[in-house]
């Protein structure tokens, strides 16, 4: 009976774990190789090249992750790959704006951005206060990638 008990726990446990990572945002920390399964017998669909390109967590398991990048393509990574660092991808080219909603900064798409503070409202717009090479202003929340766009 006390096996069936630790059975149970050990399915819940993995369930409270797998939903706790999911839509979760993570970073490649080196060269990944995105695959078609969890595994190294599964085909290699592309390789990932851009360090600190945030990803989706959609679903984990001991030695690889499920992931989605901001173009909607989905495989897997080896867990030693990625990193749980934040960061923004520009997804359209905009601008950095002031508090005052002046335009100080144009960036292009595919810049990466650490991951500052977001749920700024300026101007009725939902920004995100990012950083970079001594800039500092806002993005549209809309215009970068990377963060739960709900939450944060």
């Amino acid at each position: 009976m006390h096996y069936k008990n630790l059975i149970l726990l050990s399915i819940i446990n993995f369930y409270i774990i797998s939903i706790s990572y999911s839509q979760d945002f993570i970073s490649i920390k080196s060269k990944s190789n995105l695959r078609a399964g969890p595994g190294q017998q599964y085909p290699i669909n592309w390789t990932l090249k851009l360090r600190n390109m945030p990803v989706k967590v959609l679903e984990k398991n001991s030695t690889y992750t499920k992931v989605e990048l901001y173009d909607g393509t989905k495989g897997w990574i080896w867990n030693a790959t990625i990193s749980k660092k934040k960061f923004y991808i520009v997804i359209e080219d905009t601008y950095i704006f002031n508090k005052k909603n002046k335009k100080i900064a144009l960036v292009k798409k595919n810049v990466l951005f650490d991951q500052l503070k977001c749920n700024e409202m300026i101007s009725g717009e939902d920004y995100c206060k990012v950083a970079k090479d001594g800039i500092k202003g806002y993005l549209y929340k809309k215009s970068i990638w990377g963060i739960n766009q709900s939450t944060q």
